[in-house]
């Protein structure tokens, strides 16, 4: 189940805790951003098809080249 909470920037954040995955956590600008993410990457752990995407996602050009 995930939990989402509104940061004092006024931004939202679901983090995810499910038993057998890595916590994760990601933050969205708008509550039903949150929602969306939070429940497609639920039904990716349970489907056993997540991929773990934060590191990639902070990659930038000039550290991959």
């Amino acid at each position: 189940m995930a939990t989402i909470v509104r940061t004092p920037s006024a931004t939202w954040k679901a983090v995810i805790r499910k038993q057998g995955w890595p916590t994760t956590a990601k933050t969205f600008r708008t509550k039903r951003d949150a929602d969306d993410w939070a429940r497609r990457t639920e039904d990716e752990m349970v489907r056993g098809v997540y991929i773990e995407r934060g590191a990639s996602e902070r990659l930038t050009l000039g550290v991959a080249l």
